[in-house]
């Protein structure tokens, strides 16, 4: 958890990230059980798949991934551990957004007017806002990147069924499931580390953000 301070209601505030167990290196074999699970229904237990005709006539009637005698009408899962962890990351990395957002435009509300000298302050101010700009960016990408993810696992999700016959196919949909998962953990403890810099850096230099140039300065221009 990491505790920060409202500036609009001057109250200090805790934020939890994600972590602990759910996020456990020892779940990746879970992971890979859970991808494979996901595809039950794609082939049964000691059924043969037979690949699809190699040519196919134009407004053929027959399915996508063969003939009528295999049409493939189970249904294939997403995986439920990968989208637990989605669903509890991304509205985390909404707030980092939403937090960005905010103490961003805080502090360039501060930004004195444009005068020569006397300018540290200002320079201070431009630099927590280029951090926390940096941080909001991180926080877009990686909630596109869940977003990506469903996608990706779509479109190998449909060459499986299309191909149950072809290992490659699978494999590669438990290697990205496993992938999904180390990049889950990657984003949380990043999220950590930039709620604890920012929190640092704005702490170490509050008066400066609060107070670019000094009153004595401000009153001989």
């Amino acid at each position: 958890a990491v505790v920060i301070n409202d500036e609009s209601t001057g109250s200090w505030s805790e934020i939890s990230c994600t972590g602990g167990d759910q996020l456990a290196l020892s779940r990746q074999s879970e992971v890979r059980e859970a991808a494979k699970n996901s595809l039950r229904d794609v082939i049964k237990p000691n059924e043969v798949a037979t690949p699809p005709p190699a040519k196919r006539k134009r407004n053929d009637p027959s399915v996508a991934n063969g003939d009528d005698d295999h049409k493939f009408v189970g249904k294939v899962n997403c995986n439920p551990v990968i989208e637990d962890l989605i669903s509890t990351v991304k509205p985390e990395l909404s707030k980092l957004v939403e937090y960005c957002n905010k103490i961003k435009m805080w502090i360039q509300l501060l930004i004195p007017k444009i005068e020569d000298g006397n300018n540290f302050g200002v320079s201070i101010q431009e630099q927590a806002i280029s951090e926390v700009s940096v941080s909001c960016e991180f926080g877009k990408a990686a909630f596109d990147e869940m977003t990506r993810y469903f996608i990706g696992r779509g479109k190998v999700t449909s060459k499986i069924v299309k191909y149950p016959h072809l290992d490659d196919y699978m494999k590669y949909l438990t290697e990205s499931d496993e992938k999904m998962f180390i990049n889950v953990r990657v984003i949380v403890n990043e999220l950590k580390m930039i709620y604890c810099c920012l929190f640092d850096i704005i702490s170490k230099n509050l008066e400066k953000i609060k107070q670019p140039r000094s009153q004595i300065s401000t009153n001989l221009y």
